[in-house]
C-alpha cells in the first residue's frame, strides 16, 4: 500500500495527488492510503484517475508541468454522521 499524506487539503477533503504515486500503485497492484487532517481512506488508484479532476501545473520546471488528479477523500463515517441536538429541550410542565 502506498501512503500519501496531505497536510493542507484544497477545500474540506478535496485533494490533488501527483500522477507518479497513482501510476506506481497501479503498476504494483496495490491501493493508496490517503491521509488528511480529518482522517484517512483507502482508495483504488484507477478509480481516482477515472473520476478525478485532471490538472497540469507548473512548479519549478516550466517545460515539464506536473500532472495532478483531484478528488474528495471518502473518509468513513463522516458522510452519514449523526449530530446530536445541542439545543435544550423545551419543558411545558414548567410553564404552568
Amino acid at each position: 500500500m502506498i501512503e500519501v499524506n496531505i497536510r493542507k487539503p484544497v477545500y474540506g477533503n478535496f485533494v490533488y495527488i501527483r500522477d507518479i504515486y497513482l501510476r506506481q500503485a497501479i503498476r504494483q497492484g496495490c491501493k493508496l492510503r490517503i491521509t488528511v487532517p480529518r482522517g484517512s481512506a483507502i482508495v483504488d488508484p484507477r478509480e481516482w484517475i477515472k473520476n478525478g479532476k485532471r490538472m497540469e501545473k507548473i512548479f519549478k520546471r516550466p517545460d515539464q508541468p506536473m500532472i495532478l488528479y483531484g478528488g474528495n477523500v471518502p473518509i468513513p463515517g463522516e458522510k452519514g454522521k449523526v449530530v446530536e441536538n445541542t439545543k435544550p429541550e423545551f419543558n411545558q410542565e414548567k410553564l404552568f
